[in-house]
């Protein structure tokens, strides 16, 4: 009878995964509406964006706690690189993010699973409307020989250089407007998603910056975690992308994008 007792019990011990109780992870202070909103350390308490609802939902059907550290997006993922942080978000694929971090992958280990990507968004060129620049979806024209501003680190800088458009990167969206406007570079490349609403808010000294289209590119972006956090703990973290792929094709993620309408 003992004997028969401990094997049950063995097998209800085993039958669960033994994972994480935390999640650690980073993202900018930067905001993305709506996916995630502030700017300072601090993550909002009211509507901190779909992005940190959506996790909190997959955590808690996952009964995990997750903790956020929002830090400038190159010492993000220096952090995932080290250890320090779980993961980071929103990642777009680049191969050399791949050797330090994890995406969801499909059943070839290789490709990105975009199924299980957080969501989707555009990079776009940025101008003075005076300027007369043109993008034709390969050629800049235009530029007069002047490099295009981008965001330290932002995944459109291999984009760039792939189109051999120059570049200087600048730490902040501020001060990549304000080279463009005084005319230092000659376009700003940037995510639409983040871009607008800050033109919206502060756009009074920058009414004269306008989007070209085409975009320069639209992308899935993901939950990227460490290479240490996914070996010792591969079923959370593809437990975490599977509940965030299931959320987000649920009629959940309409109430959840509804409140920042």
């Amino acid at each position: 009878m003992f004997r028969i007792c401990c094997a049950a019990v063995s097998v209800v011990l085993f039958a669960y995964p033994a994972w994480a109780e935390t999640i650690r992870l980073v993202y900018e202070p930067v905001e993305n509406p709506p996916r995630y909103y502030g700017t300072t350390a601090q993550v909002p308490n009211n509507k901190p964006g779909v992005t940190i609802e959506v996790f909190r939902e997959a955590a808690r059907r996952l009964n995990v706690t997750l903790t956020f550290e929002r830090v400038p997006w190159k010492r993000g993922l220096f952090m995932v690189e080290t250890g320090e942080s779980d993961g980071i978000f929103h990642a777009s694929y680049r191969p050399e993010r791949a050797e330090f971090g994890v995406y969801p992958t499909l059943a070839d280990g290789r490709t990105p699973d975009q199924s299980r990507a957080v969501f989707f968004q555009s990079y776009s060129f940025y101008v003075r409307r005076e300027a007369g620049l043109s993008f034709d979806g390969r050629r800049l024209s235009g530029t007069q020989g002047r490099a295009v501003a981008v965001t330290r680190g932002y995944s459109v800088i291999g984009e760039l250089k792939a189109l051999g458009i120059p570049i200087e990167e600048e730490r902040t969206q501020t001060l990549n407007l304000a080279k463009l406007d005084n005319g230092r570079v000659a376009a700003y490349a940037e995510l639409d998603n983040m871009i607008a609403p800050y033109l919206a808010e502060h756009g009074g000294p920058f009414t004269g910056i306008v989007k070209l289209r085409p975009a320069i590119s639209e992308k899935a972006y993901y939950l990227l975690f460490s290479k240490p956090f996914y070996k010792n703990n591969t079923k959370l973290a593809d437990a975490f992308w599977n509940e965030i792929r299931a959320i987000n094709n649920s009629p959940l993620i309409g109430e959840i994008i509804g409140k920042y309408r």
